[in-house]
């Protein structure tokens, strides 16, 4: 929140950098697009698995596509914080959703950073997930440490595009004192 000197009046949109709400949409397009081409490869290329050897026909389709149904509502998620309140969608959904996702992607890039600086170091030379026959070419290597990445750069950008409005609806729902509020 910023209170603007002129007018004395706090506005969420002022604390939030201009490129942030772009990035969050085009880091949910992208990992949404990146599902699209997992079902079209029908297994064929997936990210941290050999070539050739991931999951095909059914148990290829139905994950990735949860997953692309998930970046639609990661999109609505945004759109409804980042624009004029819409009274059709209650906020404390899109909230949860806010608490839900930007937790989750953040665990699962840690969870794989903690495991790969195991691999690079020697302590555990398979990782915590035990990558043994799964992970033998490059491209499973790079591609899976290439996602890792991108989980994480998915956790900043969400979390600074909706950040200001987080703050904003716990102020509101009187969830901190007005006087404890983190600026």
């Amino acid at each position: 929140m910023v209170r603007n000197l002129d007018t004395g009046v706090h506005t969420v949109a002022s604390a939030r950098a201009a490129w942030v709400v772009p990035a969050a949409y085009v880091w949910v397009a992208g990992f949404a697009l990146i599902h699209v081409c997992a079902i079209v490869s029908n297994g064929g290329y997936g990210a941290g698995v050999d070539p050739g050897t991931g999951a095909s026909g059914f148990n290829c389709v139905w994950p990735n596509a949860v997953v692309i149904a998930i970046c639609l509502v990661a999109a609505g998620v945004i759109h409804r914080t980042t624009s004029p309140p819409r009274p059709l969608v209650p906020a404390w959904t899109v909230f949860a959703g806010a608490w839900i996702g930007m937790p989750m992607l953040v665990l699962r890039g840690a969870a794989t950073a903690v495991d790969e600086s195991l691999r690079v170091t020697g302590a555990m030379p398979y990782g915590l997930f035990d990558q043994r026959d799964d992970a033998t070419s490059a491209w499973a290597l790079w591609s899976g440490r290439g996602i890792d990445v991108y989980f994480m750069v998915g956790a900043v950008v969400l979390a600074m595009a909706l950040g200001p409005w987080m703050k904003k609806s716990r102020r509101q729902a009187g969830l901190w004192p007005r006087d404890q509020v983190p600026s």
